[in-house]
């Protein structure tokens, strides 16, 4: 079986503080995670690509010569091995999600936390693995059961904003609902629909936080059109209201149970 015990990273962004910024929390997460590299723009970036054996791309969107955007789009269609992720600020918020959904593997909203690296490296190592493990392992049938969840998985990562039928998803597969929920159960430890909520959950912390946008709407974004089942879930998942969640968290106060 192949396994990476190391994955080589780039940074991309115009200004060198959050370069470094980036890179500390990076390094101060995993050692499964190295640097190699840092560029200020996309023109740079992908003569570096064209060198070095990179994994990962962290990706300003706002700089000059050429955008973070239009650089994750060259990387999908030049190396589509590479995972991208976009360093999003409040003004760029939409296109981050437009290039989620345009195969940019997720986006982190500045200023990026120890917690957001955190998450996002998690989901990207076993992303990577699973692709390097493939050419080595010869058990298809030992295989199958796990790509079926992480295509799952994917599916309702990038699907989470739309009415996601868990039952048609699992017919789509092949499977029954009972059984892609054992198989959930058996890989993630929890059933589908409690991952597609938390999914839709942490979403909507991040749009409460990076906008004001009215609860309502934030509801829409992260597929809860019911703007009253939209509190309720949120509020039982952390323990607080929509708008006091935004009112707490952005004054900087402690919240618990969060």
């Amino acid at each position: 079986m192949i396994k990476i015990d190391r994955f080589n990273v780039l940074i991309v962004d115009d200004e060198h503080l959050i370069r470094q910024s980036v890179r500390r929390k990076i390094e101060g997460i995993s050692d499964s995670f190295r640097i190699t590299d840092e560029c200020s723009d996309g023109e740079q970036a992908l003569k570096l690509l064209k060198e070095k054996d990179i994994h990962i791309v962290f990706t300003d969107i706002r700089m000059p010569v050429m955008d973070g955007l239009r650089l994750a789009a060259e990387i999908h269609a030049r190396y589509p091995d590479i995972v991208t992720v976009i360093l999003s600020g409040y003004a760029d918020f939409s296109y981050a999600q437009t290039a989620v959904r345009e195969g940019v593997f997720d986006y982190l909203l500045k200023p990026v936390t120890a917690e957001n690296v955190k998450d996002v490296l998690e989901r990207i190592e076993v992303t990577l693995q699973k692709k390097y493990e493939l050419p080595g392992d010869p058990s298809l049938s030992k295989r199958s059961a796990k790509e079926s969840v992480d295509y799952a998985v994917h599916y309702m990562r990038e699907r989470y904003m739309d009415d996601i039928d868990l039952g048609a998803l699992a017919e789509k597969m092949g499977f029954t609902s009972a059984y892609l929920t054992k198989l959930f159960n058996k890989f993630l430890g929890e059933a589908p629909l409690k991952y597609l909520t938390s999914i839709r959950i942490n979403e909507a912390k991040k749009i409460l936080l990076a906008t004001d946008e009215p609860i309502a709407r934030v509801g829409e974004m992260v597929g809860y059109p019911d703007q009253f089942y939209f509190s309720r879930t949120f509020r039982k998942y952390t323990g607080y209201n929509p708008s006091t969640y935004r009112k707490i968290e952005s004054s900087g106060s402690e919240l618990k149970g969060i």
